[in-house]
């Protein structure tokens, strides 16, 4: 059948109700006297006094890419609600930015660290003789940080996540009573009016630095079916901050931390999986 007008704006509707997601979205400045706990990224890490600097497999320092002071976020649903968690990366040459292609949830060369409290800092002369980088193989400047500005916020069904799509065919499935499965027979069975007000009002890209909600990819969405890595623990999107660059490879790129439901709840940051991508088609 070919849903009328009405019908149509009921389906938006009813969907956009039913798949919302709790979202903390992300601006950035660029800061010079972030506090060693605050939220940021790049910069200083915060490590205990009783820590080291955490290495990749090849033991060489991985550089903290960002840091998330729970208490500095909005009320939430998302984050554990105290302490802080990091997420540390490689400069791995080509670069890779701590990517293992084989083995996303690896901890080779990459790190999600929870500190469910923080005390006294290890001093920081201790360990930054060790903390340099070659820029090349990072997304943004080592030597500068970024202060974060968090901003509470909902979003709807987007069709970049493998899950949410499998979601949005059996609802069209059973609201229209069609058999569609694929993007392509979406489009080539539903009439390009419908197709441009699902376009319009429903699939919008759900792009920007953020914690929770949707993730975005560039090309397709790297989980197997049923992986149960379903939640988004960070997005780090391309951006241009007074003009100090992030970049994920050379043409602009995204990069995606997943975990479980489970592990989150638990507050086990262990098996997270890592992905990046740019725009890249060769």
């Amino acid at each position: 059948m070919i849903p009328t007008q009405a019908q149509i704006e009921q389906f938006i509707a009813d969907l956009n109700t039913t798949t919302q997601r709790e979202v903390i979205r992300i601006s950035l400045s660029l800061a010079d006297n972030l506090a060693l706990t605050d939220s940021k990224f790049g910069g200083t890490p915060y490590i205990p006094k009783d820590g080291t600097l955490p290495t990749s497999a090849e033991g060489k320092p991985l550089f903290m890419l960002a840091q998330i002071n729970c208490e500095q976020l909005p009320e939430n649903t998302l984050y554990p609600k105290k302490g802080l968690l990091q997420f540390w990366i490689a400069a791995t040459e080509a670069p890779l930015y701590g990517l293992d292609y084989e083995a996303p949830c690896s901890n080779d060369f990459k790190r999600v660290i929870h500190y469910p409290t923080f005390g006294e800092a290890l001093p920081i002369d201790d360990f930054i003789n060790d903390y340099t980088f070659d820029d090349e193989n990072l997304p943004f400047n080592s030597k500068r940080q970024f202060a974060l500005h968090f901003k509470k916020d909902t979003e709807s069904i987007s069709l970049e996540e493998r899950a949410a799509t499998q979601f949005f065919f059996e609802k069209w499935n059973e609201a229209f009573s069609t058999h569609i499965t694929t993007i392509d027979e979406f489009f080539d069975e539903v009439p390009d009016d419908i197709c441009e007000e699902i376009n319009a009002y429903l699939l919008k890209e759900p792009t920007g630095h953020k914690i929770g909600g949707y993730p975005y990819f560039i090309e397709y969405d790297p989980r197997e079916e049923n992986d149960p890595h379903t939640f988004l623990l960070l997005q780090i999107d391309i951006d241009n901050i007074e003009g100090e660059e992030i970049c994920w490879g050379n043409l602009g790129g995204i990069a995606n931390f997943f975990i479980s439901s489970e592990d989150l709840d638990n507050c086990k940051f262990d098996n997270i999986f890592f992905h990046w991508e740019d725009n890249y088609q060769g």
